[in-house]
């Protein structure tokens, strides 16, 4: 089996605030993923799945562990070498408006990246961006417009387009449809699918949204206050959730009215309480305050991953349930 394009070890990022207080916003996570397949990340807001996409494209720098992409670790490289790198590795953000500078025509904004590593003429470039434009489904015309003239989910396709430009290997997704409306989600969504199956590109997929997550995901993990409780392959999570997080997120999903005779999924695994401030954890099990199968032990003792699948096809869950 070929080596991962994306390996994260151990990567922890923590915060210092005021008074001295240590705010762990990602803590020990380790995941890997295989060229041409999506790795989701889901969690609620706050877990920690932000920063983790930053952490891993270098917008943040870890505290501690290690992010090796393509075979280096990133995490070591200075700002010549890391400029190479990110032509390889590319980002779409949540807020396509905010992404997008207002002052820059449609052309240009995708133009960018190509004029800041000096790749092609002046002519090559503009054949390029109309190229771009007509792969994400908009028509070339759209170059000397600006982004205030498009909707919101044609403003994520020229998002898209630029992060395209370069040709990259790996493609992090901070919650890309969450902004839209439902009926767009599902154009960019496959649009994303089409783009993979014609480039081979890989994503790490960050959403909130578990059936967004189910539609796109070749494995998943799910995070819980800077952690990892669960990961595996998509399939796996899905129909067989081990840990009482991944259950309780799986049974918010809105469901149709069951038929007569039929039990709602999930009705005994539902959320207690607030997430907990990441600057005041829980001792031990970091769930332990919101789960309905918390034990004694729960409140002291962290648990670690237990693997419960088989070496080919791993599923880890970090529950004292099943260590």
């Amino acid at each position: 089996m070929s080596a991962p394009l994306l390996d994260v070890i151990e990567l922890s990022k923590h915060f210092t605030l005021r008074g001295g207080r240590q705010l762990q916003a990602v803590d020990s996570v380790s995941l890997s993923l295989r060229q041409g397949q999506t790795l989701g990340v889901v969690g609620e807001s706050g877990c920690g799945k932000s920063t983790l996409g930053r952490l891993i494209l270098r917008l943040l720098e870890p505290s501690s562990g290690a992010v090796r992409f393509m075979g280096h670790d990133i995490t070591l490289m200075s700002s010549a070498q890391l400029r190479e790198v990110r032509k390889h590795l590319q980002v779409i953000f949540q807020d396509p408006q905010a992404a997008l500078d207002p002052r820059m025509t449609v052309g240009r904004l995708i133009e960018e990246p190509l004029v800041i590593h000096r790749m092609g003429s002046a002519a090559q470039r503009a054949s390029e961006v109309a190229r771009l434009l007509e792969t994400v489904g908009l028509p070339s015309e759209a170059a000397s417009r600006y982004p205030h003239e498009f909707s919101g989910g044609q403003r994520q396709r020229i998002c898209i387009a630029r992060a395209l430009a370069l040709q990259p290997q790996l493609i992090v997704a901070d919650e890309p449809v969450s902004a839209l409306d439902v009926s767009i989600q599902s154009q960019v969504l496959n649009l994303l699918g089409d783009l993979q199956r014609e480039r081979g590109l890989s994503y790490l997929f960050i959403s909130h949204n578990l059936a967004v997550v189910k539609y796109l995901s070749d494995a998943v993990a799910v995070m819980y206050l800077g952690r990892v409780v669960e990961m595996g392959e998509a399939g796996e999570v899905f129909g067989n959730p081990r840990h009482p997080y991944t259950q309780a997120l799986l049974a918010a999903i809105p469901e149709p009215e069951p038929l007569a005779g039929e039990v709602r999924r999930g009705a005994a695994t539902a959320l207690l309480g607030e997430l907990p401030s990441p600057d005041q954890l829980p001792s031990g099990c970091r769930f332990h305050t919101r789960c309905t199968q918390a034990m004694e032990r729960c409140k002291t003792v962290a648990p670690v991953p237990v693997q419960m699948g088989v070496a080919a096809n791993p599923h880890w869950v970090e529950c004292h349930l099943w260590s």
